[in-house]
């Protein structure tokens, strides 16, 4: 009954915003990502949870090893844990080194970290490629003076805070710090600092780490029919990087919503719920985030 009623609380909580947002936005000059509180986006292939490369040829996102091919858990009844590409120009020594050593520790049977499974954000760079393919996934809520982002499983949320600057020196987060601002009547440009180095945030699900100095800019792009969402995401991290790298999403709208609550810890293990988030193997993994503080 808890549960139920704190879903029909967030639900009622969208709608709410997202008529607001309606009601408020200059006809013709935002684009409308969430017309109704049941439109969501999902990535439209089946290993839509790895990047795309950039369309120019230019510096791009780790893939997977011709080696060793990712198979997507939903193209086969053997879908194969990620062994990176540690062979792309853009990673700093340490980085490939570390990459390297985590291939090997995976092709010799350890089960790999991956956040969705752990019940872990995926941070602002993963947040694109962290979902299944299955609708409804992402979706937004639009108020004049910030988009929040929400992403159904395990409710996780990220807000940007529109036509406004960085803060001087934001305090490192899982997230970090995003602003953003509209353009050309159909992109919503994003830029994230302030995201925490932490061994378990990762740029992808082929765990490439980044350092403190991550710098991210997001371009979500409506198609014109409305139907469509291309996502542009530039990444900058010196730290880590020999030079930045653009990667790539692409996303179908649904009308699968509206979002509903879904909590992966309390699920995690008992495979009962509509994600089936059990795992046999989770007493191998890394330890599920806890938050034993109320909430009010």
């Amino acid at each position: 009954m808890i549960a139920l009623t704190r879903a029909r609380a967030l639900c009622a909580g969208l709608v709410i915003l997202a008529a607001g947002c309606a009601a408020q936005q200059p006809a013709g000059r935002i684009p409308n990502f969430a017309p109704t509180d049941r439109v969501s986006w999902y990535p439209d292939r089946l290993d839509g949870d790895n990047w795309l490369p950039p369309e120019d040829g230019g510096p791009g996102p780790i893939m997977s090893s011709p080696e060793y091919p990712y198979v997507p858990n939903d193209a086969s009844d053997q879908p194969t844990y990620r062994i990176a590409d540690v062979s792309n120009p853009i990673l700093q020594p340490w980085v490939r080194a570390q990459m390297e050593r985590d291939n090997k520790e995976v092709l010799a049977g350890k089960i790999p970290f991956v956040a969705r499974e752990r019940c872990y954000p995926p941070g602002p760079v993963a947040w694109n490629v962290f979902r299944r393919v299955t609708p409804p996934m992402v979706f937004f809520v639009q108020q004049p003076t910030f988009v929040l982002l929400a992403y159904r499983g395990d409710n996780q949320f990220r807000h940007v805070y529109l036509n406004v600057p960085h803060s001087a020196n934001p305090k490192p987060s899982w997230n970090g710090e995003s602003v953003g601002h509209y353009e050309n009547g159909d992109t919503l440009v994003v830029d994230t600092i302030g995201i925490l180095e932490h061994p378990l945030s990762f740029l992808d699900n082929y765990r490439t780490p980044h350092t403190g100095r991550l710098h991210v800019t997001e371009r979500y792009r409506l198609g014109a029919d409305g139907m469509t969402m291309d996502v542009t995401v530039t990444v900058d991290d010196p730290g880590a990087f020999t030079m930045p790298w653009t990667a790539r999403q692409h996303y179908a709208r649904s009308e699968a919503g509206p979002i509903e609550e879904a909590i992966c810890a309390e699920s995690a293990g008992r495979g009962t719920d509509i994600f089936n988030w059990g795992l046999s193997h989770a007493k191998d993994l890394v330890p599920m985030p806890q938050d034993d503080t109320p909430d009010f």
